[in-house]
C-alpha cells in the first residue's frame, strides 16, 4: 500500500479524513510494527504464546483477573471478549474510554420519551442545529454538513454552545457564549422554555437567576429555545469534554430536548473510537461488568493479579499506575508496537490493524459499518482471532458478525430517571473559571500516535 485514495462520493465523510484516519495508512507500513509474539525479550511462536495465555488466565481466581478492551476494538472483539469472560467467570471487564465520554454515555442510558438518535445524514438535512462543544476540532469532516445547513436555506440556524470562540462557533448563526461549565444549566433553561411553551407543565427553574449563572441574557436564551423549537427539523450535536460540568446531564438533556420538540433528533460524538458499540455490547451481555474507572481503581489498590489488555497499554496511558501494573503476576497485551513492559511475566502479542481484517464498528449515529481488509496481515493477528483461539473456536466471521449484530440490536438498557430531580441537579451548577480551547488527543495520552510522522511534525517532536 503506497497511498490513500479519497472517495469524494462517500456519504459519511465526502472523501475527507481526520488525523486519526491518516495514521492508519502509516501504521500498515510502520517499520516498528510488531510481527512476532514476545515473552519478555524472547520471541516465540503464536502457538506457544496462545497456549501460555490460555493456561495463565486459568491459574488465577476470576475475581483477580481483568480484561481491558481498547476503545478502537471492534464490536466483534467485544462480543467474543464477553463470551470469554463468562466462561472464565471474570467480571472485571471494561472498555477504555475518555472520562467525559463515559460520563456522557451514562446520561445516554437514561430514558427520555420520544428521543430519537440522529443519523449522520440528518445533520445536513436539518433546518436548525444546536451544537454543544467544538465538534469540528474533534470531527473536522463534519464541516461540509454544517455548511449544508448554513447555506442551504434562508432562515436556517446553527446555534453553538461554547464558552470559547472556536472552529465550530465560527459557523454559528448564534453563538451562545456561556460561562464555562454551565452547558447543562443552559440546556435545562431551554427545556423549561420549550416545555412551558408547549404547555407540558411548569419547570422549577428561575430563568433570570439561571441567566446570571450562565452569563447569557434571558432574552437570548428565550429566543434560542424558541428558534430551535419552531424549526421544522433539527439535530442536537454533543461533543463531550472533561471541562464540562456534568456530561451525563448534558447527554440526558439533549435527549429530553429532542423528545420535546417536533422532528428533532440528537447525536453524540465520543472522542474515543468505538465507545458506543463496545459499551452497548458489554452492558447487554455482562450486566455486572465493572466500569473503566473502577478497573483503574482495582489496579491501583492491587486487587488484580493478572491482566489481559486487548489493544491498550494502560501503563503508557497512566504512568502513575505503571508500577502497580508491573507488579502483576501476569500481563498479556496485544499491541502494534513494543511496550515498556519487558519482563518474563509479560506476553506481548502483535496486533493487526483494522485495515488488515473484516470487522464492524458502531458510528455515533448507532449505524454499524463493516470494513474489509485493504492489506494482508504480516505476522500480526486481530483481537478477534486471539480471543477465538482462547475459546478453541474457528473464526466464522459471518456467524460471529450476525451474533454481534443481534447483541447490538438489543440496544442499551434504558434506565428510568426522574427528570425533575435531574433538572434540580442542574440548578446546583456553578460556573467555572475560563477553560482552554479543546485540545484533541488521539486514543488516551497520544501513546499510540506519537509513533507517527504526522504527529511528530504537528507537535515538533524529534
Amino acid at each position: 500500500m503506497t497511498a490513500i485514495d479519497y472517495d469524494k462520493e462517500n456519504p459519511i465523510n465526502f472523501g475527507s479524513l481526520c488525523p486519526r484516519g491518516h495514521y492508519n495508512f502509516e501504521l500498515l507500513n510502520h517499520p516498528q510494527r510488531l510481527v512476532e509474539p514476545q515473552i519478555g525479550q524472547r520471541k516465540v511462536s503464536w502457538s506457544e504464546a496462545l497456549t501460555l495465555l490460555g493456561h495463565r488466565l486459568k491459574e488465577f481466581e476470576p475475581d483477580s483477573v481483568g480484561i481491558v478492551l481498547s476503545s478502537i476494538s471492534s464490536n466483534e472483539d467485544a462480543y467474543l471478549a464477553t463470551k470469554l469472560a463468562k466462561i472464565l467467570g471474570i467480571k472485571n471487564v471494561c472498555a477504555v474510554g475518555d472520562p467525559a465520554d463515559l460520563e456522557a454515555y451514562q446520561g445516554y442510558k437514561w430514558g427520555a420519551a420520544g428521543a430519537e438518535l440522529a443519523k449522520i445524514e440528518d445533520i445536513g438535512n436539518s433546518e436548525a442545529l444546536l451544537i454543544i462543544g467544538d465538534i469540528l476540532t474533534r470531527s473536522p469532516v463534519l464541516s461540509k454538513r454544517l455548511n449544508q445547513v448554513k447555506y442551504g436555506k434562508r432562515g436556517n440556524k446553527i446555534m453553538v454552545i461554547d464558552p470559547n470562540k472556536s472552529h465550530t462557533s465560527w459557523f454559528a448563526t448564534t453563538h451562545l457564549m456561556n460561562q464555562p461549565g454551565t452547558e447543562a444549566l443552559l440546556l435545562a433553561a431551554m427545556i423549561k422554555v420549550i416545555s412551558e411553551e408547549k404547555k407540558k407543565g411548569k419547570i422549577d427553574i428561575n430563568l433570570e437567576k439561571a441567566s446570571k449563572t450562565i452569563g447569557i441574557p434571558t432574552e437570548v436564551i428565550l429566543k434560542a429555545a424558541k428558534d430551535f423549537n419552531s424549526a421544522s427539523s433539527g439535530t442536537i450535536i454533543f461533543a463531550p469534554n472533561t471541562t464540562y460540568e456534568r456530561n451525563d446531564l448534558i447527554s440526558y438533556f439533549i435527549k429530553v430536548l429532542a423528545g420535546l420538540s417536533p422532528n428533532k433528533k440528537f447525536i453524540t460524538f465520543y472522542s474515543f473510537g468505538n465507545t458506543l458499540g463496545l459499551n452497548i455490547i458489554l452492558d447487554g451481555m455482562l450486566e455486572d461488568h465493572i466500569s473503566y474507572p473502577e478497573m483503574l481503581r482495582r489496579i491501583e489498590k492491587g486487587q488484580l493479579k493478572a491482566l489481559l489488555m486487548l489493544g491498550e497499554d494502560l501503563s503508557a496511558s497512566y504512568p502513575e499506575l505503571e508500577r502497580r501494573i508491573k507488579n502483576l503476576k501476569f500481563i498479556a497485551i496485544s499491541n502494534y508496537f513494543e511496550t515498556g513492559l519487558v519482563d518474563e511475566a509479560v506476553l506481548v502479542l502483535p496486533l493487526a490493524s483494522h485495515l488488515e481484517g473484516s470487522l464492524s464498528y458502531t458510528l455515533a449515529d448507532g449505524s454499524v459499518v463493516k470494513l474489509g481488509p485493504v492489506a494482508p496481515k504480516v505476522g500480526a493477528r486481530s483481537n478477534l482471532e486471539i480471543i477465538a483461539a482462547l475459546l478453541n473456536m474457528e473464526v466464522e466471521l459471518e456467524k460471529i458478525s450476525q451474533e454481534t449484530k443481534e447483541a447490538l440490536d438489543k440496544g442499551t438498557p434504558q434506565e428510568k430517571v426522574n427528570i425533575k430531580e435531574k433538572l434540580a441537579e442542574a440548578k446546583e451548577i456553578v460556573a467555572k473559571e475560563q477553560v482552554p480551547l479543546l485540545n484533541i488527543t488521539h486514543f488516551g495520552n497520544n501513546s499510540l500516535v506519537r509513533n507517527f510522522y504526522w504527529f511528530k511534525v504537528n507537535n515538533r517532536i524529534g
